[in-house]
C-alpha cells in the first residue's frame, strides 16, 4: 500500500473566533479569504488545540430468524468542539460568563456574574498546516455548553476550557468546512 506523506495534516496554528452579541459578521465561504472584522479571536489556545467530537446514537434492529442484526437506524446526533482559551480579556470573560455584566474599569474589569444564559452565536475555527494548507470550520449556530474548571495555579496558566455545541442552521447544516489544500484543489 502506497503512503503519501503530503496528504498528512498537522494543524499547528490557527484561531478560534466568534463575535459580539448583536453583531452579524459576514460568514466565511472559503478557507483563505480574511475574516470580516466583526469576527473576534479568543486569543491563544492551549497546546492541546481543538478536539472535535461527533456522536450519534444507533438503534439496532434484529429479526427473529437467527437473531440477526438487519438494520442500524440513526438516532440523536451531536457535534462539538472542545478547546481551552488561554487569554483573559473582556471578550473571553463575556463568553465564559454568558448572561453576566462584564465592564471595563479604570483598573481592569468587573464581572457581575449570573448563571449562564443561552448564548447562541456564530463561530469560526481555523487550523493551519504550513503556509498553503488550512481548514476553516464555520459554525453558524453554536454555543458554549460545557465550561471546564478554571484553575488558578503557580504550576500553569489559567485557561477557560469550553465545549462548543453546534446546532443546525435553517438549511440543516451544523458546520461548513473549507479546505485550502493544493493536493485536493481542482485544476484551473
Amino acid at each position: 500500500m502506497a503512503v503519501d506523506i503530503d496528504l498528512i495534516r498537522a494543524y499547528t496554528d490557527g484561531l478560534v473566533a466568534s463575535h459580539e452579541v448583536g453583531d452579524s459578521p459576514t460568514a466565511p465561504t472559503d478557507a483563505s479569504t480574511p475574516l470580516d472584522a466583526l469576527w473576534k479571536p479568543v486569543g491563544a489556545i492551549s497546546a492541546d488545540g481543538i478536539t472535535e467530537a461527533t456522536n450519534q446514537e444507533r438503534t439496532d434492529v434484529f429479526i427473529w430468524q437467527r437473531n440477526t442484526l438487519v438494520r442500524r437506524i440513526p438516532g440523536q446526533f451531536s457535534k462539538s468542539f472542545t478547546f481551552a482559551a488561554a487569554e483573559t480579556s473582556l471578550f473571553t470573560l463575556g463568553l465564559n460568563y454568558a448572561g453576566s455584566v462584564v465592564t471595563a474599569t479604570t483598573e481592569g474589569a468587573k464581572v457581575e456574574e449570573r448563571a449562564p444564559t443561552t448564548d447562541i452565536r456564530g463561530w469560526v475555527l481555523h487550523g493551519m498546516d504550513g503556509a498553503n494548507r488550512a481548514q476553516r470550520v464555520y459554525l453558524p449556530e453554536a454555543e458554549i455548553g460545557d465550561r471546564g474548571e478554571v484553575v488558578w495555579s503557580s504550576g500553569g496558566i489559567t485557561v477557560y476550557q469550553w465545549t462548543l455545541n453546534a446546532y443546525p442552521d435553517d438549511a440543516g447544516v451544523v458546520a461548513y468546512r473549507y479546505y485550502l489544500d493544493p493536493d485536493m484543489a481542482t485544476a484551473p
